[in-house]
């Protein structure tokens, strides 16, 4: 049986991205640790939606080839982080150590920006690329941007170019896998 959820898993990568710009420009600095915390549930949020399909992606191959990789392991990655901040967020912590740990992940972001370009990876390499990679940079820049505001616009607009283009084939998504010549004729096997 073919598992397709990835169109709940670009919601949560828009989320997720959207979140953390809202947060980072709006609340880092200039909020209450009490008007901080209740943030920590929209990063739960996204961070579930992401890690639990992304640990099934990973571990099961479920999708063809190289999706796996592409889809798996960065969802995997950023959720247990967007999780992670969560709690942080929650607790008052410093969220810099995250922040570092954002950028390993960013730079793998980057390099399958690079694959995605390099093996023609979907219909449409060129919006993924450009969405992986304005995400990945984010990562990478996080650090930065976690103590200069100067670097803090800059990253929100990575976020934001980033969410556009998941959004744009997340939702689009929704409209071409329940159209009658994708999913939208499937059966499940007893029924059939």
């Amino acid at each position: 049986m073919f598992i397709d959820y990835l169109t709940v898993m670009m919601v949560a990568v828009v989320m997720g991205a959207v979140f953390t710009a809202v947060y980072g420009y709006l609340y880092l600095d200039r909020a209450s640790p009490d008007e901080r915390r209740p943030w920590a549930y929209a990063f739960w949020a996204s961070g579930l939606l992401l890690a639990v399909p992304g640990l099934h992606v990973t571990l099961t191959w479920p999708l063809p080839g190289a999706y796996n990789i592409v889809m798996g392991e960065p969802a995997l990655f950023f959720g247990v982080v967007l999780l992670l901040t969560g709690f942080a967020i929650w607790h008052g912590q410093d969220l810099a150590p995250l922040t570092w740990t954002a950028l390993f992940g960013g730079f793998a972001l980057l390099a399958l920006s690079v694959a995605i370009l390099q093996h023609g990876l979907s219909r449409a390499p060129l919006m993924w690329a450009l969405g992986y990679g304005a995400l990945g940079l984010a990562a990478v820049l996080t650090p930065l941007a976690y103590r200069s505001p100067g670097w803090r616009l800059l990253v929100v607009v990575l976020l934001l170019v980033g969410a556009a283009v998941f959004a744009l084939g997340g939702y689009g998504a929704y409209i071409d896998h329940t159209a009658k010549d994708a999913f939208g004729k499937w059966v499940p096997w007893p029924l059939r």
